[in-house]
């Protein structure tokens, strides 16, 4: 009998990990939330979904939860491109690997920013002007989970909409041709069919909308 994967959701509140937590659950998955405080719990109910009140960028949390899964997703991001805000992404990830060392996880998924990519168009280069604190600490997050031992996988996306378009292209090291934009909902899914994808393990993906 095939084991049912048990998986940690970061920053399930937000629109991409509400996506995650729906995801996940069609596929049956268990799947356990964590969020800041109660009233930011998803409004998703279900049977296979528990929810853990707690900070997720404080490892003694996470190491409680850690244990007995299989893989943590992190969509955690600063909603503002402040200092303070996108330091959320080296914060958690700092916890993810130090929870994850004493509580027997490997594997590690998180989204990030396709900015981190060398080769950008010149909209890319200006972005990289305009936001700098969200390069520094996503590619600090970046830095430390290719320094911890664990299994990771980085999901670059450009710009994020809300459209129901489930379908992604994904390319490993770049951004696939034309791809500036994809959906939350394919993020999502990439984010899921990855976690049992060896091709991902270790990589950074671009992923983006399918073409048109």
């Amino acid at each position: 009998m095939e084991k049912t994967l048990k998986l940690v959701v970061l920053g399930a509140n937000g629109r991409t990990g509400e996506l995650v937590l729906q995801t996940a659950l069609a596929k049956d998955m268990h799947v356990t939330a964590v969020v800041r405080s109660a009233d930011k719990a998803p409004k998703l109910q279900h049977a296979r979904l528990h929810v853990v009140v707690g900070d997720p960028c404080d490892p003694v949390v996470l190491a409680s939860v850690f244990r007995d899964h299989d893989a943590v997703i992190s969509t955690l991001g600063g909603r503002l491109p402040t200092k303070i805000a996108t330091s959320v992404y080296f914060r958690s990830a700092t916890a993810i690997v130090d929870a994850a060392d004493g509580a027997g996880l490997k594997r590690v998924l998180v989204t990030t920013t396709a900015l981190l990519f060398p080769d950008q168009t010149l909209l890319g280069k200006l972005l990289r002007i305009v936001v700098p604190n969200v390069v520094r600490s996503a590619g600090r997050m970046e830095d430390i989970l290719r320094g911890s031992g664990l299994d990771w996988t980085l999901a670059r996306a450009g710009f994020l909409n809300n459209t129901s378009v489930a379908t992604y292209r994904a390319q490993k090291g770049a951004l696939p041709e034309n791809g500036t934009a994809v959906s939350r909902l394919a993020l999502a899914h990439f984010l899921i069919d990855a976690i049992a994808d060896p091709k991902t393990h270790g990589a950074a993906y671009g992923v983006s909308q399918t073409r048109t």
